[in-house]
Formats: structure tokens, C-alpha cells, sequence
């Protein structure tokens, strides 16, 4: 009987020990499940995370795909386009060889013509020589033709309107080229009526006169100053007198320059031979 009460006893003992452990197992179990729960809901995070990071790097990589696939294409384009580029090239290669080709030829021609030059230049400056020689002669006779032009002046002043007809004549072709007839120019006297230079004034003018015109014409063997002054004159006084504008043509031999440019700008219509300088002139006087 006390056997049986001792071995219940151990009995319980035993169950009360194996509850406990049982008991502090289920407690250590509650206490893992516990962590383990709390790292499956960071791990559920960690994993949202993660498709949200793979749900972007699908995004970037589709988007790199199109990228991709969009170069490529223009790699296929670039490529064609290198390939018509290889192609003129090659033909502009052949055009440079050509080219080449001429140039060389151009070279010996040059080479050539450089001798050429050469020889002329030898031959010229034996002619630049020779003028120079020569134009030293021709100034000196310049002198005595400004002389003499001076002097031949001084006589066709006197000489009458004979010499101014010859004159005409002589001109008659360059005359012609400026439309006027020399065969029409007449010789005649008119009177300052109006007083426009001196009332009452003769003057002696070669003229011809049209619907639109009056045509004087100044026939000088040398002309200076004085007949500067006398072109002005008629300049003013014939159109007052005929009420029409007048066009008046110089034929000389011989005129001064600075007479030649103060009349042109005054329209003058000049026809001469020689153009005097006047510096010259001076020193030969």
C-alpha cells in the first residue's frame, strides 16, 4: 500500500516535471514563433520592397530595351549611310587622282611658261631701257611742242576764220561721233540786245541752230585762259538771247588742263588733240 502511494506519488512527480518542461517548451516555442513572426513581416516587407524594386528594374529594363532597339536602328542607318559615304569617297579618290594627274601637267606648263617669263623679262627690261632712253627725247620735244603751241596760238588768232573752217574739217569725224554735222556750222555776228554781258555788243559765233538747240562751236588752236572767259560768255549770253539752252563743243589743237576740267564741269563738250600740262609750261617759260 505505502508502495503503491510512494510510486504514485513519483508518478505525479514525473508528470508535474514533464508538464513543465512542456509548459516552458510551449513558452520558448510561443517566444520563437513570436521573433519568427516578426521577421516574416520584415521579410514580407523586405519582399514588397523588392518586387517594388523589381517591378522598376522590369520598367528600366523595357525602357533600356527600347533604347536598345532604337540605336540599333540608327546603328543600320549610320551603317548604310557609312556605306554611300565608302562609295564617294572612292570616287572622289579617283576624281583626286585625276586631279593629281592634271596638276602635274599644269606644273610642267608652268615651269615652262616660268622660263618663258624669264626671257621676256630679260627682253623687257632691255625695251624698258631703250624707252626710258627714248622718253627722255620725247620730253625734251614735248617742251619745244608746248612752245610752239603757244606761238601757233599767238598766229591763228590772227590768221582769220579760214583756219577755224580747216580746223572744222580736220575734226569733222570726231565731230561726227557726238552727232553733230560740221557742214551745217555757220559763221555769224549777234547782238547783246538785252544787255545780258554789254547791251549793244557784237560778238562773233560759229553756231547752227535746231528746233531744240542752239549749237555753238569754239574752234581754237590753243586754248588758256581768255578763251575760257569768251566760252563763258556765249554760255550765258546766246541762250537768253535765242530762249533756248545751248550745247557748246570746243575743237581745239591744244588746251590746258586745268582749262579742259573747269569747263567739262560747266558741259562743255571738248574735242582737242593735246592736253597742256600747265606745271610744264611754266617751267619752259
Amino acid at each position: 500500500m505505502l508502495v503503491s502511494k510512494v510510486y504514485d506519488k513519483l508518478k505525479e512527480d514525473i508528470i508535474i516535471k514533464k508538464l513543465e518542461e512542456m509548459s516552458n517548451a510551449i513558452l520558448s516555442l510561443q517566444k520563437t514563433v513570436e521573433v519568427q513572426g516578426k521577421r516574416i513581416e520584415e521579410n514580407t516587407t523586405t519582399i514588397n520592397d523588392h518586387n517594388k524594386l523589381l517591378e522598376e528594374v522590369v520598367s528600366l529594363l523595357s525602357n533600356l530595351q527600347k533604347s536598345v532597339d532604337l540605336q540599333y536602328k540608327t546603328l543600320e542607318q549610320h551603317s548604310k549611310t557609312l556605306e554611300e559615304h565608302s562609295k564617294e569617297f572612292v570616287e572622289i579618290e579617283k576624281r583626286l587622282e585625276e586631279q593629281n594627274k592634271r596638276l602635274e601637267e599644269q606644273n610642267k606648263n608652268l615651269e615652262e611658261q616660268g622660263r618663258r617669263l624669264e626671257e621676256m623679262n630679260k627682253t623687257l627690261l632691255e625695251h624698258i631701257k631703250r624707252l626710258e632712253e627714248q622718253s627722255n627725247v620725247i620730253a625734251e620735244l614735248q617742251k619745244v611742242i608746248v612752245k610752239l603751241s603757244a606761238e601757233i596760238g599767238c598766229f591763228t588768232s590772227r590768221a582769220g576764220k579760214g583756219m577755224e573752217r580747216t580746223m572744222l574739217l580736220l575734226y569733222k569725224e570726231a565731230l561726227k561721233l557726238h552727232n553733230v554735222n560740221p557742214d551745217k556750222v555757220v559763221h555769224g555776228k549777234i547782238v547783246d540786245t538785252l544787255g545780258v554781258v554789254e547791251k549793244g555788243r557784237i560778238f562773233e559765233v560759229d553756231f547752227y541752230e535746231t528746233n531744240d538747240y542752239v549749237y555753238v562751236f569754239e574752234i581754237k588752236n590753243f586754248v588758256d585762259e581768255g578763251a575760257f572767259e569768251q566760252i563763258l560768255i556765249r554760255k550765258k549770253l546766246i541762250p537768253a538771247l535765242f530762249n533756248k539752252p545751248v550745247k557748246i563743243y570746243l575743237v581745239a589743237n591744244y588746251v590746258e588742263d586745268w582749262v579742259k576740267e573747269e569747263l567739262e564741269k560747266e558741259g562743255v563738250i571738248i574735242i582737242a588733240s593735246i592736253v597742256v600740262n600747265t606745271k610744264e609750261e611754266e617751267e619752259i617759260n
